[in-house]
C-alpha cells in the first residue's frame, strides 16, 4: 500500500538517495547530489513543504513547494516554486506523481496565493501531464526559454578602462540597487539580507554610487551535479579542452564521476545595461572560478533578457530549460503582463 504525507528531517537520507536515482540524460549525463542535507536548498527558496509517497516505508516520489515573494508589474505577489518532482524507475506509470500532485493542490489552494511556477528542462514535457487538465485548476502557460550559460574559468583578471571592482557587504544600499533592477523584471526575486547570506557581493562605484553590483554564491556544500557519463563526441571535447587548459587559461572541464564545480552568479543589476560593465562583472567572475579550481561560472536568463546579448563571444556551455506559469485563480491579466515582461528565475536554487 501507498501512503502520502509530509516529510520530516528523518527522511533526509531517503530524499538525497531518490534524488540521486532520477539523473539527468544527455551529452552529458548528471547525477544530482544533495549531500549533506536535502533540507537545505528548500531553506534557502523560502518557507517550503515536501511531499512524499512511500511504500513499505521506502519514499519512491516526492514533491517540493517554496513560498516566496516576487515583483509582478512592479508590485509584491506571493509565488510558489514548484520542483524536486521524482517517482523512483521502478514505480512509475503507476498514478503516485498524479497522487503526488493532488496532495500538493490541497495544499495550495486553500493557502490562497495565486502563482505556481515549473521548471523543466527543454524537451521533457512529461511533468506538464500531470498538471494538466485538473478540474477547477487551470493549465500551466509556458513563459519561454531560459538559458543557463556556464561560463569556463579564466585566468586573466577582469579589468576596465574607468572602474574597479570592490567587495561589498549586504548593506542596505545593495539591497535598494538590486531590488530597483529585479522590480523590472516579473517574477524578480524581492531581495532581503537573508536572501543574500552566503553570497559574496561586488559593486562597482561611480562617485561613490552604486552603478553596478553581482553577487556569487557557491551552493557545492548544498548540491552536486555529478557527471555519470557522456558521448563519445564530448568526451573527445573535454580531453581536448582540458589538454590545453593551462596554455589558454582556461579551467579544467569536468571529467566522468566527478562533481560541477561552479559558482552561480545570483544576481547582477547594472544600470542601463551597460554591456561593458556586465562583461567586466561576469569577467571576474570567470577569474575567481579559475583562482578556486573550479570549472565554470553559471547564470540563467530569460531568452528576452538583454544580458544575453553581452556574451555572444564568450566561450560557455548552454542548457536550455522551459519556464510554466499557473495562475490557480485562472488571472489572464496577471499571466499576460508575465509574458510580455522579462521573466526572472534564480537558478543557483534550482
Amino acid at each position: 500500500m501507498i501512503i502520502y504525507r509530509l516529510a520530516t528531517d528523518n527522511d533526509n537520507q531517503q530524499l538525497i538517495e531518490l534524488t540521486a536515482s532520477a539523473g539527468m540524460a544527455g551529452e552529458i549525463s548528471l547525477r544530482i547530489d544533495r549531500k549533506p542535507d536535502f533540507f537545505s536548498l528548500l531553506n534557502m527558496r523560502g518557507e517550503s513543504k515536501v511531499f512524499v509517497a512511500l511504500e513499505d516505508e521506502k519514499i519512491i516520489g516526492s514533491l517540493c513547494v517554496s513560498l516566496q515573494q516576487v515583483y509582478i508589474d512592479g508590485q509584491i505577489f506571493p509565488f510558489f516554486y514548484v520542483g524536486d518532482f521524482k517517482v523512483a524507475a521502478s514505480h512509475r506509470n503507476k498514478g503516485i506523481g498524479l497522487q503526488l500532485c493532488n496532495e500538493l493542490a490541497n495544499y495550495v489552494v486553500p493557502a490562497g496565493a495565486d502563482l505556481a511556477f515549473l521548471n523543466v528542462s527543454k524537451g521533457n514535457s512529461k511533468p506538464f501531464s500531470f498538471f494538466k487538465d485538473r478540474p477547477g485548476i487551470p493549465d500551466f502557460d509556458n513563459i519561454g526559454i531560459f538559458k543557463i550559460h556556464q561560463f569556463l574559468g579564466k585566468k586573466r583578471k577582469a579589468l576596465h578602462p574607468q572602474y574597479t571592482i570592490g567587495a561589498s557587504p549586504a548593506s542596505g544600499e545593495v539591497i535598494e540597487f538590486l531590488n530597483a533592477h529585479y522590480s523590472k523584471y516579473e517574477l524578480g526575486s524581492v531581495i532581503t539580507k537573508e536572501k543574500l547570506e552566503s553570497s559574496e557581493i561586488f559593486t562597482i562605484r561611480q562617485k561613490n554610487k552604486i552603478i553596478a553590483a553581482m553577487c556569487l554564491i557557491d551552493t557545492m556544500q548544498l548540491k552536486q551535479n555529478v557527471v555519470t557519463a557522456m558521448s563519445w563526441k564530448m568526451r573527445i571535447l573535454v580531453s581536448c579542452m582540458n589538454a590545453i587548459s593551462r596554455v589558454a587559461g582556461t579551467s579544467k572541464m569536468p571529467q566522468l564521476n566527478e562533481p560541477v564545480k561552479m559558482i552561480y552568479i545570483k544576481y547582477i543589476a547594472v544600470n542601463g545595461h551597460d554591456k561593458q560593465l556586465v562583461k567586466t562583472l561576469v569577467a571576474h567572475a570567470r577569474n575567481m572560478v579559475y583562482e578556486r579550481a573550479y570549472s565554470f561560472a553559471s547564470i540563467g536568463l530569460h531568452e528576452k533578457d538583454p544580458f544575453n546579448n553581452c556574451f555572444s563571444r564568450v566561450t560557455k556551455v548552454t542548457f536550455n530549460s522551459v519556464g510554466m506559469l499557473l495562475s490557480i485563480k485562472d488571472n489572464r491579466s496577471l499571466i499576460e503582463k508575465v509574458k510580455k515582461g522579462i521573466p526572472f528565475e534564480d537558478y543557483s536554487l534550482v
